[in-house]
């Protein structure tokens, strides 16, 4: 996920809040970006067998889905 390039459109548009859904391997995020969303209510949903630790190095919440049972 390119989430410079999400967080940069959020920047942009100023929405009240957004959700994006990821597998969690995203590139370095620049904190000035965190910044320019500070007023929108931004979270990540992650696979369930995705890798959230770059988001949490960024500061961006997350919610980890689990394996959906059989």
């Amino acid at each position: 996920t390119s989430m410079s390039c999400v967080l940069e459109h959020l920047a942009l548009t100023k929405p009240a809040s957004a959700i994006v859904l990821t597998d969690g391997y995203i590139e370095e995020v620049d904190e000035h970006l965190i910044q320019d969303i500070s007023a929108t209510r931004f979270h990540a949903i992650v696979t369930r067998d995705g890798n959230p630790s770059a988001l949490h190095r960024a500061g961006i919440t997350y919610t980890q889905l689990d394996e959906v049972p059989s």
